[in-house]
C-alpha cells in the first residue's frame, strides 16, 4: 500500500528535503539556485544550509553547496537491511559477465523503483541509472516486470497516485496501454523497454519473489543498438538463471 502524504505534514522538514534533492540532482548548486527553485528568500535558504553544513551533511566549495559524506552512513544503513543483497551481487555480476552488459537490481517501493545496485561487465560502463536513482516502474523492464508481478489492486493505486509520467514519446501514458502490456510480460516471463525511459536505451527485466516488502527486478541496459527485438534467448536465459540462483540462496537462507 502507498503511504499517501498526510495533511499534517512539518513544512520545514520537507523543505530540508527538497533542498537536499535539488543538491544531488544538480550535482551542488549555490545559493541564488536553490532560492529560485524553491522561490524562497536567500537568508532562509542560506539558514537550511548552515544548519545541514553544521551536521555535515551539507559541504560549501568554491560558493557551491554539495551533498556531505555523512549521507553513506545512512545509505548504508538502508542498504544492510536489504538481506539478500549478497546473493543478488553475485547474480548480477554473472548476470552482466554472461549477457556483458550492464545489469540492475531495482526494488519498489511506495509505488516507484528504486535502483539498488549494479554489476558492469569487464571494461563496461553504467549507461543508465545510479544507485539511489528513484525511477518510474512503468518506465523501464525490471519496473514493468515488477508491475506486472503485483496484485491488480495496487497496480492501480501505483498509476492513481503517481500517475504514468512521460520520459520520451515512447514511454506509455495510459492505463489500458500499460494493462495489456502486464498481460503480454506475464505470458512470455519478461518485460522490455525499448526508448522509455530514455532515447537510445533499452532494458529487458524479469520480477522475482523475496524477502524484501514490495516488488523487486533485476534487468540489463544498454543502448537499443546493441539488442535484437525480440531479446535473443541468450539474454532471457540468463535472466532466469539469474533469479534461479537469488530464489535458492533466499530458500537456503531461510531453512
Amino acid at each position: 500500500m502507498i503511504r499517501k502524504s498526510s495533511s499534517r505534514q512539518v513544512k520545514s522538514v520537507r523543505t530540508g528535503f527538497r533542498i537536499i534533492e535539488i543538491l544531488q540532482n544538480h550535482d551542488g548548486a549555490g545559493l541564488d539556485d536553490v532560492a529560485r527553485q524553491l522561490g524562497l528568500a536567500k537568508s532562509t535558504i542560506h539558514n537550511y544550509l548552515s544548519t545541514l553544513e553544521s551536521m555535515g551533511y551539507v559541504v560549501e566549495r568554491g560558493g557551491d553547496y554539495h551533498l556531505g559524506l555523512r549521507f553513506l552512513t545512512h545509505g548504508m544503513a538502508a542498504k544492510s537491511r536489504l538481506r539478500i543483497r549478497s546473493a543478488v551481487g553475485e547474480a548480477l555480476s554473472d548476470l552482466a559477465a554472461s549477457v556483458e552488459q550492464p545489469a540492475w537490481w531495482v526494488v519498489e517501493e511506495n509505488g516507484r523503483g528504486l535502483f539498488v545496485e549494479s554489476a558492469v561487465q569487464e571494461g563496461g560502463t553504467p549507461v543508465y541509472g545510479r544507485v539511489g536513482k528513484r525511477s518510474y516502474l512503468h518506465t523501464h523492464a525490471p519496473g514493468k516486470a515488477i508491475l506486472a508481478a503485483l496484485p491488480d489492486a495496487y497496480v492501480e493505486e501505483i498509476i492513481e497516485y503517481h500517475g504514468l509520467p512521460v520520459h520520451t514519446k515512447e514511454t506509455i501514458d495510459d492505463g489500458p496501454r500499460l494493462t495489456a502490456e502486464l498481460d503480454r510480460i506475464r505470458e512470455r516471463g519478461y518485460a522490455v523497454s525499448n526508448d522509455e525511459a530514455a532515447l537510445g536505451i533499452q532494458s529487458v527485466g524479469v520480477a522475482f519473489d523475496g524477502p524484501v516488502a514490495g516488488g523487486q527486478g533485476i534487468g540489463i541496459f544498454g543502448y537499443s543498438h546493441d539488442f535484437s527485438t525480440p531479446p535473443d534467448r541468450e539474454v532471457t536465459a540468463a535472466l532466469d538463471r539469474a533469479v534461479a540462483s537469488i530464489e535458492s540462496a533466499i530458500d537456503a537462507e531461510e531453512d
